[in-house]
């Protein structure tokens, strides 16, 4: 409950202090406005019994609205698209979905010999290997092996790639802190650089696999997502995260992160409450 109490005042703080109110841009389509005005109706149609679970998420009173944020894009397309969002830019405790900051960023500027580290990391939610190629990181950039060069390296590394990264703090390379904050939109962002990468595939395939790889290796097990969801899971006290890629059953590509801050129920109940919205997805 101590815990809980400091995260919570944590949060807060950071929000009066950091939150940025800019919301994220939503593409916009006019070849043709009868062809634009069915194609908004027919996803509105696609997209209710998704929103009606995120909406379900954020009106149990076991989860705080004011503290929990989502953002999904289909990236099937050359312009991303937003579909659902909800406080993408507040900046939240990330848990262990930051290791991508530092997995991704691992594989440009460490090259082949991080791949083993950065497999194992994402995989099986590794802390050592996480913070082990932070500090790599840092002695490659910058001459020295410290927390401190490493965090300066990724944070540069992913403004240099278009990111932007007002706000971020990182406290270390696993997310095990309570004074690591980052934002849905952040994670989103990052990931959807990846797909253009040239690191990409090693990437993608360290991420565990809906219900049969690593971490999510019991998560939609006998679901229509499992196999369709490739995702970096974290989870601290009051704390529950996840970020990765799914593939729909109409051939969609939709990339989305979901964080969840300050929640009172147990890990279990809101797996299940996050478990519906990941099957909604897929069904696009």
């Amino acid at each position: 409950m101590f815990r809980r109490f400091v995260l919570l005042i944590a949060t807060v703080s950071l929000i009066l202090t950091n939150y940025s109110c800019h919301e994220a841009d939503s593409q916009r389509v006019a070849v043709n406005w009868w062809d634009s005005l069915q194609k908004v109706e027919a996803d509105s149609l696609a997209l209710a019994p998704l929103v009606r679970e995120l909406q379900y998420l954020l009106s149990k009173n076991s989860i705080d609205p004011t503290t929990t944020s989502y953002l999904i894009i289909d990236d099937t397309e050359d312009n991303p698209v937003v579909l659902a969002e909800y406080r993408s830019n507040q900046l939240l405790i990330p848990a262990s979905v930051q290791k991508i900051l530092v997995t991704a960023a691992a594989l440009e500027i460490l090259g082949d010999k991080a791949k083993k580290d950065v497999y194992r990391c994402n995989l099986q939610s590794h802390n050592g290997l996480a913070n082990k190629l932070l500090k790599d990181i840092g002695k490659k950039v910058y001459g020295s092996r410290t927390y401190s060069n490493g965090i300066r390296a990724v944070l540069n590394f992913w403004e240099k790639k278009g990111v932007d990264m007002t706000g971020v703090q990182m406290a270390d390379g696993s997310g095990r802190r309570y004074d690591n904050f980052l934002t849905a939109r952040q994670l989103v962002d990052i990931l959807s650089y990846q797909t253009t990468a040239p690191t990409f595939g090693t990437f993608y395939s360290s991420l565990p696999l809906a219900g049969i790889s690593g971490t999510l290796r019991n998560t939609l097990k006998g679901t229509i997502a499992e196999g369709k969801i490739r995702a970096k899971t974290g989870t601290l006290a009051a704390v529950k995260t996840l970020t990765g890629y799914a593939s729909t059953v109409s051939g969609r590509k939709l990339i989305f992160a979901i964080i969840v801050n300050n929640y009172t129920c147990r890990n279990s109940t809101l797996k299940k409450y996050m478990d519906r919205v990941l099957v909604e997805m897929i069904k696009l």
